[in-house]
């Protein structure tokens, strides 16, 4: 799809194809709010309907480029794919993390790792591999990863939380804190299905004078297709707010971080293949969220594949 923002500032989504010769609209030119291809000067309006055809007086009649609801949310624009009447029957998640954003600043990423939406909700749903991959993350007086407190589910999200044992800051807790590596503190860490499309990690260090210090990981996940994901990341503070450098270590750390993930994500992408959806693995108590958070996004998947086709059978021919 191609998306711009009109004059006024509303977001058009719509499909990349002009319904000339299906040469991507993307490759064409904005005149105002309109969208002109960029082979044969069709001009298109933020409806999709083909207004203007150079070569003749008369435009093809009910000709038009399919476009999309669009919910804009700070700080996500949101694109409904699906049947546009059932659009205002699902609105997307809501954001509160963002809803009054004082007290908070955050920095601003965009990767792409080769792998299923769902691998990465199932990652960061189970953060049990912490000790192996990212050893140097963790506070030197955890031993092992504590057992969830609570999973919550609803109809459409998960949740679990943790808590740990009081101990002494990790480095990089003492170098974005700005305290001594021998304070002691407890961490509670939250990870949130909030939808397939949105997963949220909040981390609080709680320390012993009553201040705490927290993170939140916002992550937009949009499929590119089966095997490759778009990842929107945001990393925000309630702590150091005007601290550059702060900001700059919790970005680099972060990102680094994440390319660390995709290299086993994109592994074990390429030994699942179209396995992707129907696999064979085991799972352990650490999967509880994980694989609750998987079932949902199939039966959402299954519940929409039902009604378009429930739709196609009833529509007329």
């Amino acid at each position: 799809m191609v998306l711009y923002r009109r004059d006024s500032g509303e977001v058009v989504a719509m499909e990349d194809r002009c319904v000339h010769r299906a040469y991507p609209l993307s490759e064409g030119r904005r005149d105002g709010d309109r969208v002109v291809c960029g082979y044969h000067g069709f001009s298109y309006d933020p409806d999709g309907c083909l207004v203007d055809v150079p070569s003749q007086e008369n435009v093809p009649p009910g000709a038009r480029v399919r476009t999309y609801p669009i919910h804009e949310q700070s700080p996500f624009v949101w694109i409904w794919l699906g049947d546009p009447g059932m659009a205002a029957l699902r609105p997307p998640p809501r954001v509160p993390w963002y809803a009054d954003g004082a007290g908070w600043a955050s920095t601003h990423e965009v990767l792409r790792v080769e792998a299923n939406y769902l691998l990465l909700h199932e990652h960061y749903l189970d953060l049990t591999d912490v000790f192996v991959m990212h050893p140097e993350a963790v506070p030197p007086d955890i031993g092992v990863v504590p057992q969830l407190d609570e999973v919550e589910v609803s109809e459409r999200s998960v949740a679990y939380s943790r808590a740990t044992p009081p101990s002494r800051l990790a480095a990089w807790e003492a170098e974005v804190t700005g305290l001594s590596a021998d304070t002691t503190g407890t961490r509670m860490e939250e990870g949130i299905f909030v939808s397939p499309a949105l997963h949220v990690q909040h981390y609080v260090i709680d320390m012993e004078t009553g201040k705490a210090y927290g993170l939140l990981r916002i992550q937009g996940f949009t499929p590119e297709s089966p095997g490759a994901t778009h990842v929107f990341l945001q990393m925000a503070r309630n702590h150091a707010t005007d601290n550059e450098r702060v900001a700059e270590f919790l970005r680099t750390m972060f990102h680094d971080w994440a390319m660390r993930d995709f290299v086993v994500l994109e592994t074990i992408q390429r030994r699942l293949g179209e396995e992707t959806v129907s696999r064979r693995d085991i799972n352990v108590k650490a999967d509880r969220a994980a694989v609750r958070a998987r079932r949902i996004a199939l039966e959402m998947v299954d519940e929409e594949s039902g009604r378009f086709a429930l739709h196609r059978i009833l529509a007329p021919s």
